[in-house]
């Protein structure tokens, strides 16, 4: 089985993950993509809503998505999250047998060789690099694939400042998501 990896902050998720996810899944013909909010990041601590706020909003956008699920690997963990650790449970949950794609975007890609054991990183699964406009990255390995993805002008920090501003997001955000943002008061 092929098996993506997506991780991050998702705060909030928004309609360009949703179509990164797609977009990886069809191109790299996957079986299944594991979305994963991050716990504690370990390289940023800009993370302004709880984990479990964060996993319900990606389920949200996700819940009728086939071959798509979301774990609380991370926001279960009390601790600094790492990625090798991450894909060491996933390994460890789904069988080395199969075949793990890590999914990054290229501002990530940009300070890979500073990861915690990012070699055995490679070692252990391919690493998807998704384009991201103002971005580019020099790193080479028999295991990264670079994609070039549509390029999206949306982030979560963008989505953030336009909540705060009373802006509208209904374009950003899948409904059910920019309910629970309203419903729960988040940013």
């Amino acid at each position: 089985m092929k098996i993506g990896i997506y991780g991050g902050s998702f705060n909030p998720i928004h309609n360009a993950h949703i179509e990164i996810v797609k977009f990886v899944l069809d191109k790299l013909k996957l079986d299944k993509i594991i979305i994963i909010p991050v716990g504690t990041a370990s390289h940023r601590d800009d993370i302004v809503v709880e984990g479990k706020l964060r996993m319900k909003m990606c389920e949200l956008a996700f819940e009728n998505a086939k071959n798509i699920s979301v774990s609380d690997i991370e926001i279960n963990e009390h601790k600094v999250s790492y990625t090798i650790d991450t894909l060491y449970k996933i390994i460890s949950l789904y069988g080395e047998e199969n075949e793990f794609f890590e999914i990054i975007g290229e501002d990530s890609a940009n300070y890979f060789s500073t990861w915690k054991e990012y070699e055995k990183i490679l070692e252990l699964s391919k690493v998807v690099v998704f384009r991201r406009e103002g971005y580019s990255s020099d790193i080479s390995h028999k295991n990264l694939i670079y994609l070039d993805t549509p390029l999206y002008d949306i982030s979560s920090t963008m989505i953030r400042k336009k909540i705060h501003n009373n802006e509208d997001i209904s374009k950003l955000v899948p409904e059910k998501v920019a309910n629970f943002i309203k419903e729960n008061s988040l940013y």
